[in-house]
């Protein structure tokens, strides 16, 4: 069982050594014909110490925690069970949303008991 030890090199040496690989690249290919007042030097510090500052900011942003994703609990989403509607004509009705069926033979019922043979030709059991 041995005990994993990371080794980081402190925030700001890792700065500096950042500054100063920027500073020296500015200084490598910049054109000796257009340096400023100062000279590129100056130059040279201003632009390591934005990348510098650009480096800090890209460091805190990857540092600054999220919060964790809600992971949903139900499973798979599923389409709406179909629902008893109720018995018409001798038979189930089912619908998505609910719903209630009529029964609109009341009068196909009444003519069944006294006619049997006038239904039957119309085609309904009853």
């Amino acid at each position: 069982m041995g005990l994993k030890v990371e080794i980081r090199m402190p925030i700001e040496e890792k700065y500096k050594t950042l500054y100063e690989d920027e500073k020296a690249t500015y200084l490598k290919y910049k054109d000796p014909d257009k340096a400023s007042a100062d000279g590129h030097e100056a130059d040279a510090e201003d632009y390591a110490r934005k990348m510098v500052e650009r480096a800090k900011t890209r460091d805190a942003k990857k540092t600054k925690q999220s919060k964790p994703t809600q992971k949903s609990k139900g499973g798979t989403i599923k389409k709406p069970a179909m629902a008893y509607g109720g018995t018409a004509n001798m038979k189930k009705h089912m619908y998505a949303a609910g719903g209630q069926v009529t029964d609109n033979m009341k009068g196909l019922k009444a003519l069944a008991k006294k006619r049997p043979d006038v239904v039957k030709k119309m085609g309904y059991n009853v």
